[in-house]
């Protein structure tokens, strides 16, 4: 049995030579321009000094089975490979790809978890990225995968967008991360159709809150679209093709940075924080038109009442963090929280039935609140575009007319005469 001339002895002939290493292609994250890992590619080094791409010999290895000795034995290589990149930039998380044929038996899985205990390498710095979705089906590889992320290895989706991985899939396991189909993505900016199906996926995935990557990025107007769209990672030849692990890690000592432009975080903030209006406003509705006493706190679709936990504040304490040194972080806090307070307290109201013009009043402080989130998460926009396009400190001062954002108690009035008419 063989392909393109390579046969199972080759390989196995290969993997006793240790001819078997790893690439590894940096990932960079989209907001910052900042590395932010990478995923290690196999590649076959033979003695001769020739290298070998998997296409011509990962077929063949899965076809025969081989292809979990081959994983197996690599797993050493990859743990040992990724300390040694952490200790020039511990931060960076290494992703890598298995079949399903791995989880045909337990080998796999233990010798991945047994190799991580022995050199203290934390698992949420690893990922694994696997593409055959439908072998969620086989009830081994839904246990053998779940076993890993409950100690805290990552799981990715990979090619997100294809016949092989679907909407359907992210429903059966924790995903972490999805991985947008480089075909799509060669293609968004001359094919609406790609482009829509990307644009969506990443909005999906922020609502989601999984981490959504682009491979296969080779121009630097693909790159910039995706950006604008708020995408998260970038991978692709366009920021560099797979390196060995020497070269790969004088890219991370050269601190190399792609473009950076945040206001597509911004965009994904300002999407969070109307959603979470319109929660706590379908909420009050909700709770006003109650007549059951169940606990309210443990319904689906209530909003988030802490403002660390909601989507605006994960972000202003995670990505946001980004911009900790700007003189407008500090100004969004106490807004924020005085926002949650008075979302806490219309919920309370509208769970205790309080008179209709109390709920009135009190939606009106909130929508007026709102509109100074938005206000701020605005004028910090401009501020950053301006900045970009004069390549200045020049500071954009916006005014906005509160009515330009719907007052939720016009929502209200529509809605109880409405219910009235009924």
């Amino acid at each position: 049995m063989s392909v393109n001339n390579i046969t199972l002895d080759d390989l196995k002939q290969a993997l006793a030579n240790d001819e078997f290493v790893y690439y590894y292609q940096p990932k960079v994250l989209m907001f910052t321009g900042e590395i932010c890992g990478a995923e290690a590619l196999l590649r076959w080094c033979r003695s001769d000094g020739t290298v070998i791409p998997p296409l011509e010999f990962i077929p063949l290895a899965e076809e025969t089975g081989f292809i979990t000795d081959i994983t197996v034995s690599m797993i050493q290589k990859l743990i040992v490979d990724t300390t040694i990149i952490h200790d020039i930039l511990d931060s960076i998380g290494v992703s890598f790809n298995v079949s399903a044929r791995d989880f045909d038996d337990s080998r796999f899985t233990d010798a991945l978890l047994t190799t991580i205990e022995e050199h203290l390498v934390q698992p949420d710095k690893l990922e694994i990225e696997l593409t055959e979705t439908w072998a969620l089906d086989h009830k081994h590889v839904t246990d053998s995968l779940t076993r890993l992320r409950r100690k805290g290895v990552s799981i990715a989706m990979d090619d997100f967008g294809t016949g092989y991985a679907t909407i359907d899939a992210l429903g059966k396991l924790p995903f972490n991360t999805i991985k947008l189909d480089q075909g799509a993505i060669s293609r968004i900016d001359s094919s609406s159709k790609d482009f829509t199906i990307a644009q969506s996926s990443i909005w999906m995935a922020h609502q989601l809150e999984l981490t959504i990557v682009a491979e296969g990025i080779e121009s630097e107007a693909i790159y910039q679209t995706l950006q604008d769209e708020g995408c998260e990672v970038a991978q692709g030849f366009w920021i560099s093709h797979p390196l060995p692990l020497a070269e790969f890690l004088e890219f991370i000592r050269l601190k190399r940075h792609t473009p950076a432009v945040p206001v597509a975080m911004l965009h994904m903030a300002q999407l969070d924080h109307l959603n979470w209006r319109k929660a706590v406003i379908d909420g009050v509705f909700y709770l006003i038109s109650r007549t059951d006493n169940s606990n309210s706190d443990r319904l689906r679709g209530m909003p988030e009442l802490d403002p660390t936990k909601c989507n605006l504040g994960q972000w202003y304490y995670g990505k946001g963090r980004t911009f900790s040194g700007a003189e407008w972080y500090g100004a969004l806090e106490e807004p924020h929280f005085k926002l949650h307070n008075l979302g806490r307290k219309l919920i309370e109201a509208a769970k205790n039935k309080e008179p209709k013009d109390v709920i009135i009043s009190m939606m009106r402080n909130l929508s007026k609140q709102s509109t100074h989130i938005i206000k701020i998460l605005q004028a910090i926009e401009n501020e950053i575009v301006t900045d970009k396009m004069n390549n200045s400190n020049y500071r954009l001062s916006v005014a906005f007319d509160d009515n330009e954002i719907p007052d939720a108690t016009e929502t209200f009035h529509s809605c109880d005469a409405h219910r009235n008419q009924r």
